[in-house]
């Protein structure tokens, strides 16, 4: 059997489920390796399986190439992972490969199918089956299993029409996953950028206990975190090394730092092997303390994404964010007192916020000071509490196909999705038209080839929010 495993020629998309942007509405955008694609061929190779994988958008392919490469490599399966804001886009894929091969398998996961996948179906007739939820265990049994009835976490179609299975239950030991097929995908197209040196991605753990009202983790991965043993990340870290010759991870994470423990044996695993590499992660302000911090950076990490969210105490509570501007300031604070890069994810245009609210947030952002930072437009992801909130106050008719995070796709109760448009484009020029920030960012780059990517990356901003 072969699979075809593809990011469809669609737009250059974060094509995580909790996380579904466009690369380059980051200020700071990074092209991340496709996970769960990688995942996926690597359940399947396990099973005998031939696979192939495409990433489009970052190898400048295009639907003629994807049709070229369907007739020559001619698969039994074709795997496409789609986010809400391509979706229909996504699925032309579908149409044009039953065209050439009326026989293949056409599958498709994203987080959209968690509460819309019936509906897809009955849309989109050239789609067979959608995988809901995690995907690793289910792809395995959709290649070996021809009776489709007890695999748990699919939808598809028979010839009694549209069935849907129940949910699968999250996967508990994170240790039963396959390592991602690196050798399936080109390495050095996913990069750091600051240095261009390749950064491979690492999935540490899943899952989140927040209630933040529009994130999509509890949905994909639940409230309980499952970390993965430290054992098995320094061993894929070390097979990284040693194979493709890659120094620079991204630890994939829904809440990284939350766990204390876990964090230190980690950092003490890197630092005892003497892996001598560089890293970064994402975490929450509430979860760094300066033990943490300070065996972080001893073990190699030079970059935090923290979720700041709002400069506005009484909006993060509308959002059951659960962290205080004081916190924010600390996370920072302990952050540069070891020389450990920020980037700040604020996002404004929630309901309730207004003029007044938004600028708090601009404030905020210059007064923490962070070495990068990203304000981010609110989307109504399909399950999520926002979504409810926004629909039933009128906000939105239905979820819009704006790109998410960087076009509005609902109003708030006091600014229209034009409005937000501009105040988000004002919010970034204030930020990073500082004079003395645009002094820090140059002048601490350590080599020419670190100071021209941040100029680049600089200009590049510069044409987004003139």
């Amino acid at each position: 059997m072969k699979a075809f495993l593809i990011n469809p020629p669609t737009g250059l998309y974060v094509r995580e489920d909790r996380c579904q942007s466009s690369v380059g509405d980051f200020t700071v955008s990074v092209s991340r390796p496709p996970m769960d694609l990688m995942m996926m061929a690597s359940s399947l190779e396990e099973v005998g399986a031939e696979c192939k994988i495409k990433d489009y958008p970052i190898e400048g392919g295009s639907w003629p190439d994807f049709k070229e490469d369907f007739c020559d490599f001619n698969p039994d399966l074709l795997i496409l992972s789609v986010t809400t804001p391509t979706l229909r886009h996504d699925l032309i894929s579908c149409r044009i490969a039953k065209e050439i091969k009326p026989g293949v398998l056409t599958i498709a996961k994203g987080a959209h199918f968690l509460v819309r996948d019936c509906h897809i179906l009955e849309e989109f007739g050239d789609l067979d089956i959608i995988i809901r939820g995690e995907n690793e265990a289910v792809i395995k049994e959709i290649l070996i299993n021809p009776d489709r009835s007890g695999i748990a976490g699919i939808t598809y179609r028979d010839n009694r029409g549209i069935r849907r299975n129940q949910d699968r239950p999250f996967l508990e030991d994170l240790a039963q996953l396959p390592l991602p097929a690196r050798h399936l995908v080109k390495n050095r197209l996913y990069a750091r950028p600051d240095t261009a040196e390749p950064m491979a991605v690492i999935e540490t753990s899943r899952g989140c206990p927040g209630n933040c009202i529009f994130c999509l983790v509890g949905e994909v991965a639940g409230k309980k975190i499952r970390n993965r043993s430290t054992g098995s990340i320094v061993g894929e870290i070390k097979e990284c090394i040693d194979k493709y010759n890659i120094r620079n991870f991204h630890f994939k994470s829904d809440t990284f730092t939350w766990n204390k423990e876990w964090v230190l044996e980690l950092c003490e695993g890197i630092i005892e092997r003497k892996l001598g590499i560089n890293w970064i992660c994402n975490s929450r302000v509430d979860t760094l303390d300066r033990e943490r911090i300070s065996r972080m950076k001893k073990a190699g990490c030079w970059a935090v994404g923290l979720g700041i969210e709002s400069g506005n105490q009484e909006i993060l509570e509308r959002i059951k964010k659960g962290i205080t501007l004081k916190q924010s300031r600390e996370a920072v604070r302990l952050c540069k007192e070891y020389g450990i890069k920020t980037y700040a994810y604020f996002i404004i245009g929630f309901p309730w916020d207004n003029r007044q609210t938004i600028n708090d947030s601009v404030k905020f952002a210059a007064e923490l000071d962070p070495d990068f930072a990203d304000f981010f437009l609110p989307y109504p992801f399909p399950g999520t509490e926002l979504e409810k909130i926004a629909l039933e106050a009128g906000l939105i008719k239905e979820t819009k196909d704006a790109k998410a995070y960087s076009e509005a796709a609902m109003d708030t109760f006091f600014l229209t999705n034009r409005e937000l448009l501009k105040l988000r484009k004002t919010a970034l020029r204030k930020f990073y038209f500082r004079p003395g920030y645009i002094l820090k960012t140059l002048g601490g780059a350590d080599s020419p080839k670190v100071f021209w990517n941040y100029f680049r990356h600089g200009l590049k901003t510069l044409r987004k929010i003139i």
